[in-house]
């Protein structure tokens, strides 16, 4: 697992917020923890229970106006029979420090079967607004490859490097036509050693690509043009 400092102070990631235990293995299931948020200091734990709720989480922490995701929130909603039952969200996200959003992650062809959908329904009816401000469903079908490729790439350079992430900030507010990253780099001096910075800086829309996707050495870029 990856590690942050603070004053040379070695800072373990903070705990997962899940509101049941998730299973650290399982036989048919892709399990994990990832952390993120190590650009604020300290990482967070967050697991998830398939490949597909680790991609949505990636394209959520990612997501431009998220400051948090937390996983397994639950909820008590009544079943179609009346009787109470808990539902735990896969995620939930906070949006602008406000506004949270619940993620419900299936795959397609579970998602549209009427009894997932009305207990979809059911679930959303207790939880709003008391617990989330909205609760949607997230299929594999909304995982663009080139978001996805995109925020990898964010997740994996998410670490900072101090020293070259400022003399990389200074060069790109007079980077105003699109360049290479590779003759971006080599006018800072800085060469292949600050492509990982190059791609935080895209991460927090100080710097933009012409295309979207994976980012390389050969990828077009430019100062982040102001609305």
């Amino acid at each position: 697992m990856n590690t942050t400092y603070d004053n040379g102070v070695w800072l373990a990631p903070k705990p997962s917020r899940a509101e049941r235990k998730i299973p650290r293995k399982s036989s048919h299931h892709f399990v994990g923890e990832l952390t993120f948020g190590e650009e604020k200091g300290q990482g967070q734990c967050l697991g998830f229970e398939s490949k597909l709720e680790h991609d949505v989480a990636l394209i959520a922490i990612y997501r431009n106006g998220v400051t948090d995701v937390r996983e397994q929130v639950k909820v008590v909603y009544n079943r179609i029979d009346g009787r109470p039952a808990n539902h735990f969200f896969d995620f939930v996200t906070t949006e602008n420090g406000r506004r949270t959003t619940a993620l419900i992650v299936k795959p397609h062809d579970r998602a549209i079967r009427f009894k997932f959908r009305d207990t979809v329904s059911r679930v959303a009816a207790a939880a709003i607004p008391s617990i989330v401000d909205r609760v949607t469903v997230v299929t594999e079908r909304v995982l663009e490859p080139d978001l996805l490729a995109r925020v990898e790439q964010f997740h994996s350079c998410r670490f900072p490097q101090p020293k070259f992430d400022a003399i990389l900030a200074q060069a790109a507010t007079w980077l105003v036509d699109f360049c290479s990253i590779k003759d971006f780099l080599d006018l800072t001096g800085l060469g292949q050693d600050g492509f990982h910075g190059v791609i935080r800086l895209m991460r927090f829309n100080v710097l933009e690509a012409l295309q979207p996707g994976m980012l390389t050495m050969s990828s077009l870029i430019r100062g982040a043009r102001k609305a």
